[in-house]
């Protein structure tokens, strides 16, 4: 399957990409990773109507007419109003105009109506891999996010800080429709003004680097947060067109004839495309995640951390779904949980990944299974074996990989490798935040949402499969970073996780277990006496 919640690179890339998607959703581009998306466009004058043709149809003429955008707005801000008020919105010269008038509950009214038509789609559509969405007007940060285009640094939502361009091409021309001087609505003459005395089409100059067309000016956007707005309008002078900007209509509470929208969409369900790929369980397949620590198979390790197939297979037994993983615990670690509390452990696309969300109980029942399941195949290569989980001197053995003073499984002391790969999935912080490596990492006032974002750095925002990145010397994947690992003789964990900074990484490290939670997983360990002849 290709369709990723995370963006995975197991060091052929150093640093999350754009935002990327296999699949599309009409008039929309992807903003973070395949499930967060903006419209190209602000909503046009046209959408509206398609809209307001359903409630006619199927609501009835008051429903219609709840809905109808306030044309007298344009007397509010023209002296010469009155063909504005008359055309502007159901004239087909202003199909592709953004749509004006409208209060913020009408706007969140279209983005529900917008919700049901495309949930319906898309559940009719088998090759479509989305299975719901939501759709509504984005927060404040989710729409500077958009505006950026990438460019954390950037002023407004195209390159540098001119409001006119200055390559050969274009030069001179105007980058937005906005206000340079009181009375000035259309700029100067000949090609140096906005096209513009009013609204401009919705595709009027050019997108940001995400493709999107008018973040700032035309018309100023509404946004999730009551009475907030972004980006400016045709009548704003070019400081509220900043990114960063002012809100010139701070408070806004009625329609007016310089505030529209725009609707993002969030996917939170994905459909299973294709089955399953399911595994038998089999002493060959079970000694296939092993590997020796000791020279006289004393001491095995998994290579892997268990995965949600793995687990699954499990949980299959009726009297074992006691320890499902409890997805809800995603709501509070993330920022757009939905998806992965919807898919995380039974859709194919995370298979492979590290089973978290589950009790210490049901790591430790998982063992026992594991070892009755082992032993009724007659044709294994070990007898009387045990599975369990590692205690802390094991787990830092099999860590170490042999190398006695490296403080990371992967040999050296840092992180990243000489490309500047990371060569784990830990929570990476940008340079510019760093003090040192110990507990005051990192300098104050950096939010959770920051850290969460910065953790794309290193190729994954949550989990990344059990076999990411490169194994230790012993043949071991991920003992430190992607999830931290139970240990049965204490209560803490070992390796850090995708949630965790550089220190916990560390083998020595530790970090105290509290429970079921997405940052933690495990790894079991096996003990053999007789190593049987059967091969």
């Amino acid at each position: 399957m290709k369709y990723l919640f995370v963006l995975i690179l197991i060091c052929n890339n150093c640093f999350a990409q754009e935002p990327k998607a296999d699949f599309e959703i009409l008039n929309c581009k992807p903003i973070k990773a395949n499930f967060l998306w903006a419209a190209k466009t602000e909503l046009t004058n046209l959408q509206y109507l398609e809209y307001l043709y359903y409630l006619k149809k199927n609501k009835g003429i008051e429903a219609h007419n709840q809905m109808l955008p306030d044309t007298a707005v344009w007397r509010n801000n023209l002296r010469k109003a009155e063909p504005y008020v008359k055309y502007y919105f159901r004239h087909p010269a202003y199909r592709n105009y953004p749509l004006v008038g409208l209060t913020k509950e009408k706007a969140e009214s279209y983005c529900e109506w917008l919700e049901m038509i495309l949930n319906d789609k898309f559940s009719n559509d088998p090759k479509h891999p989305v299975q719901k969405i939501n759709v509504r007007l984005p927060t404040e940060a989710e729409w500077e996010l958009a505006a950026r285009g990438g460019n954390p640094n950037a002023i407004f939502p195209w390159k540098g800080e001119e409001m006119r361009r200055t390559d050969k091409k274009f030069k001179g021309q105007i980058k937005a429709n906005y206000l340079r001087r009181r009375g000035d609505y259309m700029g100067v003459t000949g090609s140096f003004n906005d096209y513009a005395d009013v609204t401009a089409t919705v595709y009027s100059y050019w997108p940001n680097a995400y493709g999107l067309y008018n973040m700032s000016g035309n018309v100023a956007e509404m946004v999730f947060e009551d009475g907030r707005t972004k980006g400016g309008s045709w009548r704003s002078r070019a400081p509220f067109l900043e990114i960063d900007g002012k809100d010139e209509y701070a408070g806004f509470t009625e329609a007016s004839s310089k505030i529209g929208f725009r609707y993002f969409i969030e996917v939170v369900d994905f459909k299973t495309l294709k089955p399953k790929k399911e595994i038998e369980l089999s002493a060959k397949l079970i000694e296939s995640m092993l590997t020796e620590i000791s020279r006289d198979n004393s001491f095995l390790i998994s290579r892997y951390e268990v995965s949600n197939q793995l687990y699954n297979l499990f949980l299959e037994s009726a009297s074992n779904q006691k320890y499902a993983s409890d997805n809800s615990l995603w709501i509070t670690e993330m920022d757009y949980p939905a998806v992965i509390e919807n898919d995380y452990t039974t859709h194919p696309n995370y298979s492979n990944y590290p089973v978290v969300n589950i009790t210490k109980e049901g790591a430790e029942v998982f063992c026992n299974w594991l070892t009755e399941e082992y032993n009724k195949f007659p044709k294994r290569k070990y007898q009387n074996y045990e599975f369990r989980l590692p205690s802390a001197k094991e787990w830092e053995l099999a860590a170490r990989g042999g190398l006695q003073e490296s403080p990371y499984p992967w040999g050296g002391p840092h992180i990243r490798n000489a490309k500047g790969c990371m060569l784990c999935n830990y929570r990476p912080a940008k340079d510019r935040w760093v003090l040192d490596i110990g507990s005051t990492y990192l300098v104050s006032g950096i939010s959770e949402s920051e850290l969460r974002d910065a953790s794309a750095q290193d190729g994954s925002l949550i989990t990344g499969p059990v076999n990411s990145y490169h194994p230790n010397n012993y043949g071991v994947y991920c003992m430190s970073g992607n999830v931290a690992e139970m240990i049965a003789d204490s209560s803490i964990t070992k390796g850090g996780s995708w949630g965790s900074l550089p220190y916990y990484l560390q083998i020595k490290s530790s970090e105290l277990y509290k429970g079921a939670s997405p940052y933690i997983g495990f790894r079991f360990v096996g003990s053999t006496k007789v190593k049987s002849d059967n091969k």
